[in-house]
């Protein structure tokens, strides 16, 4: 019986060697596509003029899916969600690593924002308050917001057309002479009500002279053009800084450096 038993545990230490190199074998080969994926990335960069890509996008743990981001020559960029109206980050350098969007055309299909981040907000910047105090909206139902395409200017810059709240928009973002940072320009028409611009949220957005604010922790400055009148409001998160478009036909413009 003894012999029988000794071949029993050596055909069980052979299966479990077995298993054990097959998973070593498996974790090797996820570690080395792991590696192939951060060596070799997909860089895509503005050269000549500026460089628009739809795509997934993650932000803030979400996957957004209708995101269109903008490289410049300047190496000025930003990611803009078109059915939110939402200016989601802001990032010098390089532009974009499509590695995930390209190869295999496997999950998860994201572009990868290069350089250092700034986020900003993925809640829409145009809404409808019953009074300057009313919180603001988290985002837009989806069908509530028809995104009419973009125009592009001189320079290849787009501007993003829509409408939502009642009233046709056109939200244009440029970069700013020198690359200092970016400039935003959001004219309403035919606006039925007064809408609110929501410029900033933070924990912390403090007032300076010249209409200039400077938000978080010296994160970014915003500076307002003259003749808006922009407030800071507090709520239960930090403080926002807003600005109200009480016209029919009314537009805004701020610049925003970091």
């Amino acid at each position: 019986m003894q012999p029988i038993v000794l071949l029993y545990f050596n055909q069980i230490k052979i299966m479990i060697y077995k298993r054990v190199m097959c998973c070593l074998a498996l974790l090797t080969s996820c570690a080395a596509y792991s590696m192939a994926q951060n060596a070799n990335p997909y860089i895509i960069n503005a050269t000549t003029k500026p460089y628009l890509l739809r795509s997934f996008l993650m932000f803030e743990g979400k996957k957004r899916t209708h995101v269109i981001s903008v490289g410049t020559p300047e190496k000025v960029n930003y990611a803009y969600d078109l059915k939110q109206g939402a200016l989601l980050e802001v990032w010098r350098g390089d532009f974009i690593d499509a590695r995930e969007m390209w190869e295999d055309r496997g999950e998860p299909q994201l572009a990868k924002p290069l350089g250092s981040v700034l986020p900003l907000s993925a809640a829409p910047t145009l809404a409808i308050l019953a009074d300057k105090d009313a919180a603001w909206p988290d985002s837009i139902a989806f069908d509530d917001l028809q995104t009419q395409g973009y125009v592009l200017d001189k320079s290849k810059m787009p501007a993003f057309l829509y409408t939502a709240n009642g009233a046709d928009v056109s939200d244009k973002i440029a970069v700013l002479d020198g690359g200092a940072g970016l400039s935003r320009t959001i004219s309403i028409k035919n606006s039925k009500q007064s809408l609110y611009c929501r410029i900033a949220v933070a924990a912390n957005i403090e007032a300076h002279k010249n209409n200039s604010y400077v938000v978080g922790d010296k994160a970014y400055t915003i500076k307002v053009a003259d003749g808006a009148k922009a407030f800071i409001r507090k709520t239960q998160n930090g403080k926002e800084l807003l600005v109200q478009l009480a016209n029919a036909t009314d537009s805004l413009t701020y610049s925003i450096t970091w």
